[in-house]
């Protein structure tokens, strides 16, 4: 995975990046009833600018055994927000239910369509896809 460089861990989330220059995104939320508000989200987005240093890197994203909803206008957040879209070259989730692949799915289509994005049951599977997305990146240069 390449050693971590730096982490930040925000309520229920913990993001770092490794020496591959991917941002990974791990997400603890065993409580269905929780919604992601804004004001945790303005969190997430303050935690990956300041992992990221305004270089466009992939996004790992566990969401594994995560419950819980986002709101409407966290989804617009993190969605819209100029200095994410600056440094996101790609996502990549980690998932186990059906549930959760309907909630990203559902969020790709109608708040982010722009950004290209995968959706795996295995790890080593979205790293690799992280790991070639920064390669096409970077040859693009």
């Amino acid at each position: 995975m390449g050693c971590t460089k730096k982490s930040i861990k925000v309520s229920r989330a913990k993001f770092w990046t490794n020496s591959h220059g991917i941002l990974f995104c791990a997400f603890n939320n065993t409580r269905h009833y929780l919604t992601l508000g804004v004001d945790v989200a303005e969190k997430y987005k303050q935690a990956i600018s300041t992992l990221a240093e305004d270089k466009p890197m992939p996004f790992l994203i566990d969401l594994r055994d995560n419950q819980g909803d986002f709101s409407a206008e966290a989804a617009k957040l993190l969605a819209s927000s100029p200095a994410l879209n600056k440094v996101r070259i790609s996502e990549a989730f980690v998932i186990n239910s059906i549930k959760t692949k309907l909630l990203i799915s559902t969020y790709k289509r109608i708040f982010e369509p722009h950004t290209p994005f995968k959706i795996f049951n295995d790890f080593d599977e979205a790293l690799a896809y992280s790991i070639n997305s920064k390669k096409i990146f970077d040859a693009g240069k």
